[in-house]
């Protein structure tokens, strides 16, 4: 039977497709009550390609949990990956010479969200940043703060209007109201960082099967989300076609023998593989360099976003990696190298959620956990509002200070 109460989201990658429900006591921590993981299906470099298999899928796993737990729910969360994603800062300022009202607010927030969209996109995310007082005091909230000049920035995120439609007719076919659909990267944030981190300066990146995800935060909140569309099957492939092997089993050969940093000489050992159906030994120093190689190339193209945004200087706290392709050994030590920044891998943040440790200290379940935590964003209605009245003024605040 399904619950109001109940809280649900699906990850949805290339190579898995995750469940998970939760209950929402009346002080907003979530508790987990329900988990489920099956292969993906329908979904290519985090695109989705045909929506019935993807929905069969789906399907599948919801019946399968709703029989194993004996509850239901009927709205969901959903992640999306899109590689075509543009994202940009709008910016608003308003005049003031007084206190500021939450008629300032509307006016100043919705001088920042009016940008124009071409007709095959549309905003997926309007999130708040922080707000500037006289060109020079940056403030979470500036309710009631004296002011001559307000000024406030909103990320925008905007995605193929396609690759939404696709989503929404999938969740349709799986009889499920949608909630939101959120940015990859940013439900992966509310898991897996720290307000500190985000403050400092941090680069979190999300290696996936068919694609690498990333956001960028910094003291303003959100500075930069994107899509590589490149991730842990390259290096499957790289590996299949340096020793001449099927696809299975150079996977195989990545996640029992694999090392993203190659290793010394001295450490080298033969490994035995089949190669079509004979076996065959092949070097674990020649397999790591290989491995090593590709991550380099995934590694680079992050680099290049970093440079071309001039974003290097303000990941102070680093990198955190996480998705399937971070489980790769010496991976932490690659990153470190290659970028000269602290590395560290994502862990979930424990405050606003519990549950089964297991579910808690798995990867595969870090993008659900990010979907039910996630707020959501600034829309019209969540800060326009009369000033009489304190509840309209706590639910602004609540909007204001949010989660960035």
């Amino acid at each position: 039977m399904a619950s109001n109460h109940y809280q649900a989201s699906i990850d949805i990658g290339t190579e898995k497709i995750a469940l998970l429900v939760a209950d929402k006591d009346d002080d907003g921590h979530l508790r987990i009550i329900a988990h489920n993981v099956c292969p993906s299906a329908g979904v290519i470099k985090g695109s989705l390609r045909s929506i019935d298999s993807l929905s069969r899928a789906a399907n599948k796993l919801i019946d399968q949990t709703f029989e194993s737990f004996s509850l239901g729910f009927d709205r969901v969360s959903v992640n999306i990956s899109d590689t075509h994603l543009t994202c940009t800062d709008g910016k608003g300022k308003v005049s003031i010479n007084e206190a500021v009202t939450l008629k300032d607010l509307d006016s100043v927030l919705e001088s920042a969200m009016a940008m124009s969209t071409p007709t095959n996109k549309e905003k997926l995310h309007r999130i708040k940043k922080k707000f500037t007082i006289n060109e020079t005091v940056i403030v979470d909230n500036p309710l009631e703060m004296e002011a001559e000049v307000l000024e406030s920035k909103v990320h925008i995120v905007t995605v193929s209007s396609s690759s939404v439609r696709n989503i929404e007719n999938c969740i349709k076919q799986c009889d499920l109201q949608l909630d939101k659909i959120v940015l990859n990267p940013l439900a992966k944030s509310q898991a897996l960082l720290s307000q500190e981190e985000k403050d400092d300066g941090v680069f979190l990146v999300d290696i996936g099967a068919g694609v690498t995800s990333y956001s960028i935060f910094h003291e303003e909140g959100i500075v930069r989300s994107g899509v590589i569309p490149m991730g842990g099957d390259e290096v499957t492939q790289d590996i299949a076609y340096a020793f001449d092997t099927s696809l299975e089993e150079a996977k195989r050969l990545k996640e029992n023998y694999g090392f993203a940093k190659s290793i010394s000489p001295s450490d080298d050992k033969f490994i035995d593989f089949f190669q079509n159906k004979d076996e065959r030994q092949l070097s674990s120093l020649e397999l790591s360099e290989v491995i090593e190689n590709s991550y380099r190339e995934i590694f680079t193209l992050l680099k290049n976003e970093l440079k071309h945004h001039n974003l290097e200087g303000i990941i102070k706290s680093g990198l955190v990696l996480c998705g399937g392709g971070s489980e790769v050994q010496s991976i932490v030590e690659l990153a470190r190298d290659f970028f000269s920044r602290r590395v560290k891998i994502g862990q979930i943040q424990r405050s606003r959620i519990s549950g089964l440790e297991t579910i808690l200290t798995d990867y595969k379940y870090a993008g659900a956990i990010g979907l039910l935590l996630y707020e959501g964003d600034l829309s019209k209605a969540e800060f326009v509002g009369s000033d009489n009245g304190k509840g309209v003024i706590d639910k602004l605040k609540k909007v204001i200070v949010g989660n960035f």
